[in-house]
């Protein structure tokens, strides 16, 4: 997982620098162009949402603290359904996940289409340590249970160390 996370770090980083023109300059399509509509379905899918219409995807864009809530987004609550969602997505048209394509086709869209990426690769590294992260949880409640057992000793014996 440590390869995965700077990339989603570099990731939010890109995402980031747009500001209200690039946002502007996306929703200004009439229709936008394929590779913009791929990115912005997988931007979509990833925040839970099942419409990925040109008219969802504006009025997505045009939300108050847009990038903001992307920035925000916790990999962890990415289901398995959304995963393979996004996923095929990015199989089926992988060139517009290409950052030489999309930065070609949209500057603004560039960075959204590495968030994608990157999240989704995340949250499958998320998945597969995830008995792991539960085994340290539950070895971590353990340990913190033990820790107050002995303190409790420790309390008894000086209690009969001074009795003594």
């Amino acid at each position: 997982m440590s390869g995965v996370q700077p990339e989603v770090d570099a990731a939010k980083a890109a995402v980031g620098q747009l500001n209200s023109a690039n946002i502007n300059e996306i929703k200004a399509y009439k229709m936008p162009p394929d590779a913009v509509s791929d990115v912005l379905q997988g931007v979509l899918r990833l925040m839970g949402q099942d419409d990925t219409s040109w008219n969802a995807m504006k009025k997505f864009l045009g939300q108050t603290g847009v990038v903001q809530s992307i920035l925000n987004f916790d990999a962890r609550l990415v289901s398995k359904d959304i995963r393979n969602k996004v996923n095929k997505i990015i199989k089926e048209k992988p060139m517009s996940f290409e950052q030489s394509v999309i930065t070609s086709v949209s500057r603004a869209c560039a960075p959204l289409a590495a968030w994608v990426k990157a999240n989704v690769k995340y949250s499958e590294a998320l998945l597969k340590i995830e008995p792991l992260t539960n085994e340290l949880n539950g070895l971590m409640n353990k340990l913190q249970k033990s820790q107050y057992r002995m303190a409790e000793c420790v309390r008894a014996l000086d209690e009969l160390d001074g009795s003594v």
